[in-house]
């Protein structure tokens, strides 16, 4: 109070500086970065991107009624040049580029299928051409569709560029050809490069929409403009803090990152509101002494209170593997601390220069109460058994629906099912075999015939899969030359045909992604048709069963690719959702336990949190919302945030408990008054973090329905759950007092 001027002058000079340092803010939408460096599935993903020419794979899917037609080949040969020039391209194949195999009375020719000096225009022409599709396994269903109306052009990204920028300048570079025929872009570069957009998008309405939100909740709270601005204010300077601290170390704004703004808003609002309630509740004119002593009195509640749900944040920087949860998790808990300091330092230096903020409306409290709170006290007086009969069966539902939880870590089934990016995926696993590319690392001397032949053995055991179409490898090309050469689609079993075989190939720009340049190596490319996470994870346990059945000495194979990929944040995610929630529930438990001063009040109080933890879990599972990069946040940031409900019940019912000597009037006078500023509280919070059901990706929607579901169960559960609790345990104590008693006499 003293230093107020100083301290406001210092708090926008910090505001202005780390408002200037947002400039530096850069989105990252890969999703593999977020992977540890030592990641195995992500390590050799890249390996295989460093060695044959990107292992990225970006499609553009081109849709014609009919693709025979001289205007559509010069279409998709244009696209293939414009796409082969852009920096960062590794390599392009398409219809007029692909290889071609064929033989005919003067011997075997290996070129390519289109000749793209002179494309084909004539009717005849295009008749041969459509002939050597639909009879050439190599291209019918893999890069052109079976109704003949899709073709898709393919492009790898080097391993050391930034994806979404590349993706970007295709995309642009390619709509700037004005193609009129329709195009959709699909590929993981290409998700990236709309998550991106999407993440930039959802930051510019989302912060709006939960300032508005939060700015209607306050003005119906304390009535004045003014009572409704300084909160949010006070809010807005913590999220400037904390995203200029973020550009400042560095950090990037992440699919996950994108909502620490709206987080910080719904969280550090709870903080504000508290400080400008309890300043206009007791402080009757302007004076500096009744402000003071107004933040002595609310300095350790609302810094336990902050303190829990920094505690939550910071369970995901130990528990969690992917770098974008442990950031989310840390600036979370960065921001919340400044929400914390700057309600206890700005708003009483504002406040300290204006006229005291009336309360609450007066015709709040009567609906609270005759509606909700007095119901809730008598029900819980008269008939315990009740409440403790309905939780008991939300926990039992809550096991149950938690063992249905499925997992999702696909990016395509990240997206709305009317965006343009689900629209390509869907179009991809229906037409092409899927955007997910997989490879098949085979080690060894890759021209002897028995490697080739285990390799055409490998081909087929994938085309036995139900998400696998096509393959790619030097084999199949070795023996479709040796079938040219009218001896069968077979690898030669003589090595010196097949090195005679393979000098025709050399030269060939397909080589550079398919084998080794010392030819110690080779892969087969293909692509898997499915988003989902059991569909990838019996797949792939299927394909590493076959693998290490069929490994033998000279001949060494390994299986990677985006499924590899996904699989592992699948593992990770399990594995964090355990490690975050335990690391959480301990660092709360003992934070509670020493507010309370007792052990046994801190287990009472964490319960209701996690019945609330069980009963979300539960609501996951029976309404099919899987685990994902934010659902996996929810438990923890549910048990920071929900556990300061319980707190002040059990604070209000030993001080009421001390004055009225009586337990059904200290509960009832706790629901009543207590209960009050929780629901009010609980209702704030799940209406700011409702604002994330407008998002256009649909983890957020879930993240932000799941976060709100929980406070109305965690402020439902401080209300009822607790006090049966508590009933329980008085009448435990008043057992062992009246045997004590009787022992005694």
């Amino acid at each position: 109070m003293r230093n107020r001027v100083t301290v406001l002058i210092i708090i926008g000079l910090i505001t202005l500086f780390f408002g200037y340092q947002m400039k530096n803010l850069r989105i990252n939408s890969d999703i593999i970065k977020s992977l540890p460096e030592d990641d195995p599935a992500a390590s050799m993903y890249k390996k295989i991107g460093e060695k044959y020419k990107g292992s990225t794979l970006g499609i553009i899917i081109y849709n014609s009624e009919n693709l025979y037609t001289g205007k559509a080949i010069a279409d998709i040969a244009m696209i293939t040049e414009t796409v082969k020039g852009i920096p960062g391209v590794e390599s392009v194949i398409s219809l007029t580029n692909i290889i071609n195999i064929k033989s005919d009375s003067l011997g075997m020719e290996v070129g390519q299928l289109v000749d793209e000096y002179n494309l084909p225009t004539s009717d005849s022409e295009l008749k041969v051409l459509k002939n050597e599709i639909e009879q050439n396994e190599m291209y019918k269903g893999d890069i052109v569709s079976t109704d003949s109306k899709s073709t898709i052009i393919m492009f790898t990204l080097s391993p050391h560029v930034t994806q979404e920028k590349v993706a970007k300048e295709v995309k642009e570079k390619v709509e700037k050809l004005k193609i009129s025929e329709k195009l959709y872009f699909g590929g993981l570069p290409m998700m990236m490069e709309e998550l991106s957009t999407v993440i930039y998008t959802d930051m510019m309405w989302l912060i709006p929409i939960v300032m508005i939100v939060l700015l209607i909740i306050l003005f119906l709270s304390f009535k004045t403009i003014r009572g409704a601005i300084i909160p949010l204010i006070t809010v807005g300077i913590a999220v400037i803090w904390t995203l200029g601290m973020m550009a400042l170390l560095g950090y990037e704004i992440t699919m996950i990152g994108g909502i620490i703004p709206v987080v910080l808003f719904a969280v550090g609002s709870a903080y504000a509101i508290h400080v400008v309630n309890h300043i206009s509740e007791n402080v009757v004119s302007g004076n500096k002494e009744g402000i003071i002593n107004s933040i002595l009195y609310l300095l350790l509640p609302v810094f336990l209170s902050s303190l829990t749900t920094v505690f939550g944040f910071i369970s995901f920087i130990f528990g969690s593997y992917l770098s974008m949860i442990k950031d989310f998790g840390m600036f979370c808990a960065i921001g919340t601390f400044f929400s914390f300091l700057l309600a206890i330092i700005f708003i009483p230096a504002v406040l300290s220069y204006l006229p005291p903020i009336k309360n609450l409306a007066d015709k709040k409290e009567p609906f609270l109460s005759r509606l909700i709170l007095k119901p809730i006290s008598r029900l819980i007086i008269k008939h315990p058994n009740y409440i403790f009969t309905f939780w008991a069966i939300i926990i039992i539902l809550g096991v149950f629906g938690t063992l249905k939880i499925d997992r999702s870590t696909n990016l395509a089934s990240f997206f709305k099912s009317k965006s343009q990016t689900k629209i390509s995926e869907i179009t991809l696993q229906e037409k092409f075999g899927g955007s997910a590319p997989i490879y098949i690392v085979f080690k060894g001397d890759i021209q002897d015939p028995k490697l080739l032949n285990e390799m055409m053995k490998m081909s087929d055991f994938l085309k036995t899969s139900h998400f696998i179409s096509t393959t790619t490898s030097v084999a199949d090309l070795v023996a479709q030359m040796n079938n040219a050469m009218g001896e069968g689609k077979k690898i030669p079993t003589d090595r010196a045909k097949v090195e005679q075989l393979w000098f025709l190939l050399e030269g060939q720009e397909v080589m550079g992604k398919l084998v080794s340049e010392n030819l110690d190596e080779a892969i087969i490319q293909t692509r898997f048709a499915s988003t989902s996470t059991k569909d990838t994870k019996l797949f792939l346990d299927t394909l590493n069963h076959y693998i290490k059945q069929h490994q033998q000495k000279g001949i060494q194979m390994e299986a990677c690719g985006m499924p590899n990929v996904y699989q592992q944040m699948d593992k990770s995610l399990l594995n964090s959702q355990l490690s975050s929630l335990a690391i959480a529930i301990a660092l709360v438990l003992l934070l509670v336990s020493l507010s309370l001063k007792s052990f046994k009040l801190g287990i009472y109080g964490i319960i209701p949190i996690l019945a609330t933890v069980l009963a979300v879990f539960g609501f996951m599972g029976f309404t099919g919302i899987a685990l994902d990069v934010a659902t996996v946040s929810v438990a923890s940031v549910a048990l920071g945030i929900g556990v300061d409900y319980s707190i002040h019940t059990i604070t209000a019912f030993n001080y009421y408990m001390k004055q009225k000597k009586d337990i059904n009037s200290a509960l009832e006078s706790t629901i009543m008054t207590t209960g009050k500023s929780i629901l009010i509280n609980a209702i704030s919070v799940a209406l700011g973090f409702s604002v994330l059901l407008v998002s256009q990706l649909v983890p957020m929607q879930y993240f932000g329905l799941l976060i709100a579901l929980s406070m109305l169960f965690s402020s439902t559960g401080a209300l009822t759950l607790l006090p049966v609790l508590l009933i329980i345990r008085n009448r435990i104590s008043e057992k062992k007092r009246v045997k004590l008693n009787n022992n005694t006499i």
